[in-house]
């Protein structure tokens, strides 16, 4: 049996928690943050609590690798937004644990000049060999999207011989009672990423454009959703799919990533952007530094709160077209389910849930030796059967549409 631990204990933190407390694998679980409130909360509520709350700042790289090493930690689930990667990801390359997070910093290619350099590209570059000398995996942005997704990526593109594009889409028609305006994850991400310069892979190179105007197009997303109008949006797997080796020598020219968006929530995003309110760099108000995107995002309702009053369906998936046998193959697989009866049955909103499953399952996956790679990845870089043969087990509902078309 291993022993794990979760930093950052918000609804996705708290998910994984939960999770990992169902799996035998696990005989202790650590649950840490700066603010335990969450942490104590699901340790009352379990019974038979294998849990133990630790109060610890995830930027904290020495303490972090203190307490992995005293708590012999086999893996460590980070939670918390990027700016805490560099430094978790430095404690388990120091204390010999596994890594695993859902998102890195907004993606930019080489020669652009960035305040930080916290993406995923700059976290393999920095830590892969530290990670592969000690025989230890680092899986990177192993949420829903960026993360499962890619993994539906993988699974499509072992099943053609060859292919040409890659689209990850996203849709919610959500609605939440009882609040004007309201976001189903982190808003502070959000509006970062609908801020951010859209890039994705076309024709093999990485482009970019301008936010909330790059590649708008409608798709037709599985009943009841129907056409949607969606938007490029900057996601590390709009690159990272189009740029994956294998992928791009079976013919692989273009991958993005892309939301359905209301009208609302573009007006309000374009609003912020218009007042460079959508960046963590801090400035100076009254005396205090702050980052506007928290400001602005402070008195919006904590997406961990939402669940009982969240009606609609959200569908998230990947969309591979390439050849199989001479035939053109398309295959779209994705997850949907419907919030409100995943929280009367998980007691947590459907979108916290999406992205909590497959980073819990993959900390089982690693410890129970299911997943052998080695060092620090991306998920494409993963063989998706383990992954694939367990997501609808855990309560990630997988379907898959294909589509094949040849010449009479």
């Amino acid at each position: 049996m291993a022993n794990a631990l979760v930093i950052g204990m918000g609804g996705v933190g708290s998910v994984i928690g939960q999770k990992l407390h169902g799996y035998s694998c696990f005989e202790r679980i650590v649950l840490a943050d700066v603010d335990t409130t969450h942490a104590q909360r699901l340790d009352a509520k379990t019974k038979n609590s294998r849990f133990e709350v630790a109060q610890i700042n995830a930027t904290d790289t020495a303490r972090l690798a203190e307490l992995m090493r005293d708590r012999q930690i086999a893996v460590t689930l980070n939670a918390c937004t990027w700016q805490a990667n560099h430094s978790v990801l430095a404690a388990c390359a120091e204390a010999g644990s596994h890594y695993l997070d859902m998102a890195a910093d907004i993606f930019s290619p080489r020669g652009v000049k960035k305040p930080s350099k916290n993406s995923y590209e700059a976290e393999i570059e920095e830590f892969d060999a530290r990670f592969r000398e000690k025989n230890i995996a680092a899986i990177l942005c192993m949420g829903c999207d960026p993360g499962a997704v890619n993994v539906f990526a993988r699974w499509a593109m072992d099943r053609l011989d060859t292919a040409e594009s890659i689209r990850v889409m996203d849709a919610d028609n959500a609605e939440v009672r009882g609040y004007r305006f309201a976001v189903l994850f982190s808003p502070e991400t959000l509006f970062e990423e609908l801020g951010a310069m859209p890039y994705y892979v076309k024709d093999g190179r990485v482009m970019s454009g301008k936010p909330l105007e790059t590649e708008v197009e409608w798709f037709r997303f599985p009943p009841p959703l129907g056409l949607m109008k969606t938007y490029a949006v900057a996601h590390e797997e709009g690159v990272s799919l189009g740029q994956y080796r294998p992928f791009t020598e079976k013919g692989v020219r273009y991958s993005v990533f892309k939301y359905t968006l209301s009208d609302k929530v573009v007006g309000i995003a374009k609003s912020l952007a218009l007042l460079d309110l959508d960046t963590w760099k801090k400035v100076k108000v009254d005396g205090c530094e702050v980052s506007p995107v928290r400001v602005a995002c402070a008195n919006l309702p904590k997406p961990a709160s939402l669940g009982s009053n969240i009606e609609g369906v959200s569908c998230v998936g990947t969309e591979v077209i390439g050849t199989k046998d001479g035939k053109r193959v398309e295959y779209f697989v994705y997850t949907m389910d419907d919030h409100r009866s995943t929280y009367e049955h998980l007691g947590y909103s459907l979108t916290v849930v999406q992205t909590g499953i497959p980073p819990a399952l993959a900390a089982r996956l690693l410890v129970e030796g299911q997943i052998k790679e080695r060092g620090v990845m991306m998920p494409e870089a993963l063989d998706p059967e383990p992954l694939m043969n367990n997501f609808a087990k855990e309560g990630l509902k997988i379907f898959v549409e294909k589509r094949e078309v040849s010449e009479l």
